[in-house]
């Protein structure tokens, strides 16, 4: 650890996400987001690892003061950046870095293992956040592979960290009760100076998803999503189903919205960043999650959504009905039931002042989750691991 002018002890604190910015998704968000704003409270020094998504080699930058370590890739299974030789450099970066606390960000697999094992074998301590439940997908193949990887590898990981950080209680607890006494409940967080409420335009009839459109991710359930916007537009022909978000299955769903005869009421934006995001949730009436796995743990774009004063419709699944309160801002739907989430969606378009009014009480809400509440909570944790 290093000392400021005060002689206050500045712990180095090394952050190992998979993917990290400019890569955009919830986990990424959650990871640059805390890492910046720790290093910036002054109380750490932050340096973090993750992989080369979008160049080859090794490379360093630097981002908001942070000093970022881009690893190659050598192959990757699914979503997953691989490269045996992983272990031995984030070693070499933890000496580097004169690492005191390595917190980690999953639940894309690998990398994050690897770094959990350095960081032991160091004798450095660790938190490690698990951003997900199951990460099975319903496709043969990788769900034999994610099973052994989630009993046995993912077990490990746990174990084998200092302190165990989860948006999805349930799943921990159920799944990893060995792990209980060392495992904190810290939700996502949203910058309430950047989403702020405004009002709902009436006149728009405007249900929006925001996430990943990838084929790796259609738990995410826009396939849920096409057929049912086709039922959504018997009832309100001006009805619009906007797609925000990048990844390679944006061609796909064009497809199979022209297969349902409704490619004219659905719009896919591309991902949309920064105030381009923030304009994304001004313009929409409602913001749907249709998820059909237990990935989904504690969703980024509902918190935003509730902040913006958007109602949300989400599927009693995973961790997101922990977003839910009482049907005060959104609706609660089974998953996988194109029939149920037509009639949440027409029951709000249909309704301008009840949207209203769910935006309001979401927006209320949303004060719980601010980037500092939830930022204070990982200091005082850090805290507690490294005894200071």
């Amino acid at each position: 650890m290093e000392t400021n002018n005060s002689n206050k002890i500045i712990p180095n604190l090394t952050v190992v996400s998979s993917y990290f910015y400019p890569k955009i998704g919830g986990l990424e968000t959650i990871a640059y987001t805390t890492a910046k704003d720790l290093h910036k409270s002054g109380k750490y020094n932050v340096s973090i690892i993750t992989s080369n998504y979008d160049g080859t080699g090794y490379k360093k930058e630097i981002i908001d003061g942070m000093k970022v370590h881009r690893l190659p890739i050598s192959f990757k299974f699914s979503n997953s950046p691989i490269n045996l030789f992983w272990y031995f450099t984030i070693k070499k970066i933890y000496k580097a870095e004169k690492t005191n606390l390595v917190h980690t960000h999953s639940p894309v697999p690998y990398m994050v293992d690897v770094a959990i094992s350095a960081a032991k074998s160091m004798g450095i301590p660790t938190v490690a956040t698990y951003h997900s439940g199951s990460m099975k997908k319903g496709r043969f193949f990788i769900d034999i592979v994610i099973g052994i990887y989630e009993n046995f590898f993912l077990r490990r990981m746990l174990k084998n960290a200092t302190q165990v950080v989860t948006v999805h209680k349930a799943f921990m607890k159920n799944n990893y009760p060995e792990v209980d006494y060392k495992t904190s409940f810290i939700p996502t967080g949203v910058d309430l100076n950047r989403f702020q409420k405004t009002p709902i335009d009436p006149n728009k009839k405007i249900a929006t998803f925001i996430g990943r459109i990838e084929m790796s991710s259609m738990w995410k359930g826009i396939n849920q999503l096409i057929p049912t916007m086709a039922l959504v537009v018997k009832e309100i022909s001006d009805a619009k189903l906007q797609l925000v978000g990048g990844g390679d299955a944006l061609e796909y769903y064009r497809e199979m919205s022209k297969k349902f005869g409704i490619e004219e009421s659905v719009v896919i934006t591309g991902p949309k960043y920064a105030n381009e995001l923030v304009d994304i949730y001004k313009g929409t009436t409602l913001v749907v999650l249709p998820s059909t796995s237990d990935s989904e743990a504690f969703s980024v774009t509902l918190v935003e959504s509730m902040a913006s004063g958007r109602p949300i419709i989400e599927t009693n699944i995973g961790g997101t009905p922990k977003v839910k309160k009482k049907k005060k801002n959104g609706l609660l739907i089974p998953a996988k039931d194109p029939k149920a989430l037509a009639d949440a969606i027409i029951k709000i378009l249909n309704n301008p002042s009840y949207a209203q009014k769910l935006g309001d009480a979401g927006s209320e809400i949303s004060k719980d989750f601010s980037w500092e509440t939830q930022t204070n909570k990982y200091d005082n944790l850090f805290k507690k691991v490294l005894k200071i």
